[in-house]
């Protein structure tokens, strides 16, 4: 464990963090701090990961911002996870899109995840990473899961985000598995009981939403 003070570990890790909202940035970092001190009283490190798909290859430029934030928790002596999200990337995070995107098999996503930690361990600690393929444990949802976690959100709320909202009111389509997306990538953060989830701005629903209600 880090010899920095817990507001000295707030400080670093809130820095060029991005909530939209000066409040909600305030309000994230009093979580965390409450979350590194309940960590620090058990006895054990921080939990922290993020989530990455599979749907190229190759990680792309923007994916360097949040790993170079994974690197900060583990410079500090917290617990990483890179969660390859095999199965996510079968939908694909509809966040910031404007119509449905293209869906892939399982084998394409497995084969583009082939050197996901090859590449990740360029800037993260290869001896203090875990990584974690989401197919291992959202397969093994049963349909009465889906309908259970289904009835923690209303359609009102998808709705509420920018990308859905304008496509409702332009009458393009919006499929009903876009919105297992945020579902999915709630129930990652529940199954591996993260203290913290990164993220691009992008997913603030995803984090903030779904996952606080199926934790």
């Amino acid at each position: 464990m880090s010899k920095t003070t817990i507001d000295e570990q707030v400080e670093l890790l809130m820095q060029g963090t991005e909530y939209g909202d000066e409040q909600l940035k305030q309000v994230m970092a009093n979580e965390l701090r409450e979350r590194l001190k309940l960590a620090g009283s058990e006895g054990r490190l921080l939990r922290a990961y993020c989530g990455f798909d599979p749907r190229t290859s190759d990680l792309h430029l923007g994916h360097t911002v949040p790993i170079r934030k994974m690197r900060q928790f583990q410079n500090l002596g917290h617990e990483v996870t890179f969660v390859i999200g095999r199965f996510t990337s079968l939908i694909g995070d509809p966040s910031d899109k404007d119509k449905v995107r293209a869906q892939i098999d399982l084998d394409e996503a497995r084969r583009n995840a082939e050197t996901y930690a090859e590449q990740a361990v360029k800037i993260l600690d290869p001896e203090r990473t875990r990584f974690a393929y989401n197919d291992t444990w959202l397969s093994e949802l049963t349909f009465q899961d889906i309908i259970e976690f289904g009835s923690l959100f209303t359609v009102q709320q998808f709705l509420a985000r920018d990308t859905f909202r304008k496509r409702f009111d332009e009458g393009d389509p919006i499929f009903m598995h876009e919105f297992f997306y945020a579902i999915m990538q709630g129930y990652d953060a529940f199954f591996l009981k993260a203290d913290v989830q990164i993220g691009g701005s992008d997913q603030l629903f995803n984090n903030l939403t779904a996952a606080r209600k199926l934790m």
